[in-house]
C-alpha cells in the first residue's frame, strides 16, 4: 500500500492530483480492504476489485480525441430523447443485427475494429450516449439507465434494426440490461463485455464517497490514477481511452457514476430471459462478478487484457460476438 501511495506522489506533480486525493484513493482501498477479508480473490488485487465495480466514471481532462473512423462506417445524426445522438453504421448482408454500447465516459468509436470484423453478413450500429462522444448533452441532465437506454430505443428506431443484438462494455452494460428488460421481444441476445462488477459489494461509505469525489472540484485528478490503471499496459489504448473520457460533459461523468455506484442489476437481469453472456477480463472475474449472480448467463475470462477488451483484444471480442450471434441465429431456423 504505501509504495502505491508514494508512486502516486511521484505523479501528482504532472498529473495534478492532490495530496487530499491521493488519500482518498488509499482510503478507498484500505476501506475495501477490511470489507472483503477472506474473499477469495487469487488473481485479483483489492484495488483491481474497486477499479472494476467503479471504473467507468472517470474523465481527464485536456486531452482531445485523435480517433480516426474506418471509411467503410457512415455516420449518421440521430433525434435523441434529449439532444442529438451520434450514430456509426456498418451495412453488410441481412443477417441479426447488431447494436453496439460504449461504456461510461467513453465513445462509440472504441467499438470500430470490433464492428469490422462482426459486420460480415449483417448490420454493424455504434452510437454515442448523451454527454458521451459527438452526442449533445441531456437536455435534463438526466444519465440513469433507464435514460440512456432511452438512447438505445432512439438509436435502434433510427436504423430499423427491429430485432437485434446488444453488445455492451462496462458502465453500457446496465443500459443495455434496462432496454432488453422493457423491449425483450426486440432484444435477441446480449452481450456484456468486462460490465461493471454489483457495485452492491462494496460498503455505501465507498460508494457515496466515489460519487461525491467524483462531482466535486478535484474529481478528474482523483479518478486519473484509476482510470490509467485500468487500462492495461498497451500505451495506444491508454491514450485512446483517456482522450475519449477527456470529452464528456462534466455531468455526464458525474451522472453515469451516480448511475453505476446506486446500480442493482438484479431486476433488469430477472425481466429479461434471453440469452445473456459475459465476457469478462481476469480482474472482473471475482466474486462480484455479474454473470454469478444468475446461473443462466455464459461467460468467458479474457486473459492479459485491460478493462477496454475490445480495443486491447478486438479479434477475441469479436470471435466471442460472431459465436454468440451466431447460435441465436441458428436458433431461429
Amino acid at each position: 500500500m504505501g509504495d502505491r501511495v508514494t508512486d502516486v506522489k511521484g505523479r501528482s506533480k504532472s498529473a495534478g492530483v492532490t495530496i487530499d486525493s491521493v488519500l482518498s484513493i488509499w482510503l478507498y482501498d484500505s476501506m475495501l480492504s477490511n470489507y472483503i477479508g477472506n474473499m477469495s480473490m487469487k488473481t485479483v488485487s483489492r484495488r483491481a476489485f474497486l477499479l472494476a465495480s467503479l471504473s467507468s466514471a472517470m474523465l481527464l481532462p485536456g486531452i482531445a480525441s485523435s480517433q480516426t473512423r474506418e471509411t467503410t462506417m457512415k455516420t449518421s445524426t440521430i433525434a435523441g430523447p434529449q439532444g442529438q445522438l451520434a450514430g456509426y453504421d456498418i451495412k453488410s448482408g441481412g443477417g441479426l443485427p447488431i447494436l453496439f454500447a460504449h461504456g461510461d465516459c467513453s465513445r462509440a468509436t472504441q467499438w470500430n475494429r470490433v464492428m469490422q470484423l462482426t459486420a460480415g453478413g449483417r448490420e454493424a450500429v455504434a452510437f454515442d450516449f448523451r454527454g458521451h462522444g459527438a452526442s449533445a448533452p441531456a437536455a435534463d441532465a438526466d444519465y440513469g439507465y433507464d435514460g440512456r437506454a432511452d438512447d438505445i430505443g432512439a438509436v435502434a428506431d433510427a436504423f430499423g434494426l427491429k430485432r437485434f443484438v446488444l453488445v455492451a462494455h462496462s458502465g453500457g452494460s446496465g443500459a443495455a440490461l434496462a432496454y432488453a428488460s422493457g423491449h425483450p421481444d426486440r432484444v435477441a441476445g446480449i452481450l456484456l463485455v468486462d460490465p461493471a462488477t454489483d457495485p452492491r459489494a462494496l460498503p455505501k461509505e465507498i460508494r457515496d464517497g466515489f460519487v461525491h469525489d467524483l462531482a466535486g472540484p478535484n474529481g478528474g485528478d482523483v479518478l486519473s490514477a484509476y482510470y490509467i490503471s485500468i487500462a492495461g499496459s498497451n500505451p495506444d489504448v491508454r491514450k485512446q481511452v483517456i482522450a475519449d473520457a477527456a470529452v464528456v460533459d462534466p455531468a455526464a461523468r458525474a451522472g453515469v457514476g451516480k448511475a453505476l455506484a446506486e446500480w442493482n442489476p438484479e431486476p433488469t437481469l430477472d425481466a429479461y430471459h434471453g440469452p445473456i453472456f459475459v465476457l469478462a477480463t481476469e480482474a472482473n472475474d471475482n466474486a462480484a462478478a455479474l454473470f454469478r449472480l444468475r446461473s443462466r448467463i455464459g461467460h468467458r475470462t479474457v486473459a492479459g487484457s485491460g478493462h477496454w477488451v475490445m480495443l486491447d483484444k478486438p479479434e477475441a471480442v469479436a470471435e466471442a460476438v460472431n459465436t454468440f450471434v451466431s447460435t441465436i441465429e441458428a436458433g431461429q431456423k
